[in-house]
C-alpha cells in the first residue's frame, strides 16, 4: 500500500509525458502545414547559382510576402538554437540575401553568422566565401564600420582553400576602406601604401588610396591619386583592350564625381563629354553630363536634349531586357526623371517640371532620395504651393544621406523649410 502513492504519481507523471509527446507531434505536424514554412524549407533543394538567382528573384516580386518568410524564417532559426538547424546552406543564403535586399537585418545577420559557421565546418573555400561576404557587405550597408573591419581581419587570418586564399586582396580592400569609415585614415592610408609597393607599377590600390583621400575629404590629392592609376591602366600590357577600356572608363567616371565636388564643372564635364564619345549609347553619362551643366546654369537646352536622349536609351534597354525574360517591368529611372524635371525647373517652365519630379519622388524603390524632394519641394514652392512644399521638405529630411553632399543639402534643406514655415 505504501507504493501505491508512487504508482499513481508515476502514473500520472506518464500520462503527463504523453499528452506532452502528443502535443509536440502536433506541433511538429502543424508547422509541417504552415504554407510558410513549408516554402521556406523547400529552399533548401534549391540548388546552384543560376537557379537561387532566379528563385530569389520570383520571391522579391511580392514585397509583403518576402517580408512574411524573412520574419518566419528568424523565428525558425531561433526556435533551433541548441538543436538541429532546419536549414541547410542552400536555403541559408538564399533566407539571408532576400532579408538583407529587404533590409530585414536582424534576420539576416543571424543567418549569415550560421552561414560562416556551417561553412567552416564543411571547410568549403565557396561556401565561406560567400558566408563571408555576406556577412562583411550587409554590416557595411548597416553602416557597422567596426564590425566590417572586425570580420575582415578574422576572414584574412584565417586559411582556407585556394578559392578563399584568392579573395583575401578584395577583403582587404574591404578593410582598408571600412578603417577610413571608422575615421582612421592614417591607419587606413599606411595600409594602402603597403599594398601599392606590393604591387609596383599596379594601378589597383593607387585607386584604393584615392577612395581613401577622398573620403578624407582630401579631394585634390584624390584626384591626383585617380590621375596616375589611369597612367598606370595605359601601361599595363596583361590586361585584354577591353578589360582595360571598361576600368579606364570607370575611373574617368569616378573623377567626375571628384571634380564636381571640387568644384570643376568644366573638367568633370570634359572626362563626360569623352565618355560619351567612346559610349554613345551609355544613358548614365549623358544623364550626369545633362545634370551638372543644369545645376550649375549651364548649357540648359543642351543639358536637356541629354537627359532626354538618356530616358529613351534607358527604356529601350529595359525593354530590350524585358522581352529578354530579365526584366518583369519597365518604368522610368527616377534619377533621369530627376534630372529631366530639374533641367525644366532651371529653365523656369514649373508646370512642366512638375510632373517629372512628382514621379520621380513616387518610385518607392529609388526615389528615397533627399535631392529628389529637395528638388520636388523647390518646385512647389516656385508655383506658390507653399504646403506642398513644407510637405516634401519634411518628406526629404527622413531620407538618409546617400553620399557627402547630402550633409550639405540636409542643412540648406532644413533653412528653407523653417524659411517657409516662418513666412
Amino acid at each position: 500500500m505504501r507504493f501505491a502513492g508512487v504508482r499513481r504519481a508515476v502514473l500520472v507523471i506518464a500520462t503527463i509525458g504523453f499528452a506532452a509527446l502528443l502535443n509536440a507531434q502536433a506541433r511538429g505536424a502543424d508547422d509541417k502545414k504552415d504554407p510558410l514554412r513549408e516554402e521556406l524549407l523547400k529552399l533548401n533543394s534549391v540548388t546552384g547559382d543560376d537557379a537561387q538567382l532566379e528563385k530569389l528573384r520570383s520571391l522579391v516580386k511580392d514585397k509583403e510576402k518576402a517580408k512574411k518568410l524573412v520574419t518566419e524564417a528568424g523565428k525558425m532559426l531561433k526556435e533551433a538554437k541548441g538543436k538541429e538547424n532546419p536549414f541547410n546552406f542552400n536555403g541559408g543564403i538564399m533566407i539571408a540575401r532576400l532579408a538583407h535586399f529587404n533590409k530585414q537585418y536582424e534576420v539576416a545577420e543571424p543567418f549569415y553568422e550560421f552561414l560562416v559557421e556551417a561553412a567552416t565546418k564543411l571547410k568549403s573555400g565557396s561556401k565561406m566565401v560567400q558566408a563571408y561576404k555576406g556577412l562583411i557587405d550587409l554590416y557595411w550597408d548597416n553602416k557597422k564600420y567596426a564590425l566590417v573591419s572586425e570580420t575582415c581581419q578574422k576572414y584574412l587570418d584565417d586559411m582556407g582553400t585556394e578559392e578563399y586564399e584568392q579573395e583575401k586582396p578584395f577583403i582587404l580592400e574591404r578593410l582598408v576602406q571600412s578603417t577610413a569609415k571608422e575615421g582612421k585614415f592614417d591607419e587606413a592610408l599606411k595600409l594602402s601604401d603597403t599594398l601599392i609597393e606590393l604591387d609596383k607599377g599596379g594601378w589597383y590600390f593607387i585607386q584604393l588610396k584615392g577612395w581613401v583621400l577622398r573620403e578624407q575629404g582630401k579631394l585634390p590629392a584624390a584626384i591626383e591619386a585617380y590621375t596616375n592609376s589611369l597612367e598606370k591602366l595605359d601601361a599595363n600590357k596583361r590586361l585584354k583592350p577591353e578589360t582595360k577600356d571598361m576600368i579606364k572608363d570607370r575611373t574617368q567616371y569616378i573623377l567626375t564625381g571628384l571634380h564636381v565636388d571640387n568644384k570643376e564643372i568644366d573638367k568633370a564635364a570634359k572626362h563626360l563629354q569623352a565618355l560619351i564619345k567612346r559610349n554613345p549609347d551609355n544613358p548614365t553619362y549623358k544623364n550626369d553630363l545633362g545634370f551638372i551643366w543644369c545645376d550649375n546654369d549651364m548649357n540648359l537646352a543642351e543639358s536637356e536634349k541629354l537627359i532626354k536622349d538618356a530616358i529613351d536609351l534607358d527604356k529601350k534597354e529595359k525593354e530590350k531586357l524585358k522581352k529578354e525574360g530579365k526584366l518583369d517591368e519597365v518604368k522610368a529611372n527616377a534619377a533621369y526623371l530627376d534630372s529631366l524635371g530639374w533641367v525644366l525647373f532651371k529653365q523656369k517652365k514649373y508646370k512642366e517640371a512638375l510632373v517629372p519630379l512628382k514621379e520621380a519622388a513616387a518610385d518607392d524603390d529609388d526615389g528615397s532620395h533627399l535631392e529628389i524632394w529637395d528638388h520636388l519641394a523647390d518646385c512647389h514652392m516656385a508655383l506658390g504651393q507653399k504646403k506642398e512644399a513644407i510637405a516634401a521638405w519634411e518628406k526629404a529630411l527622413k531620407h538618409e544621406d546617400l553620399s557627402k553632399r547630402d550633409g550639405e543639402r540636409r542643412r540648406k534643406v532644413s533653412e528653407k523649410l523653417k524659411k517657409a514655415r516662418a513666412e
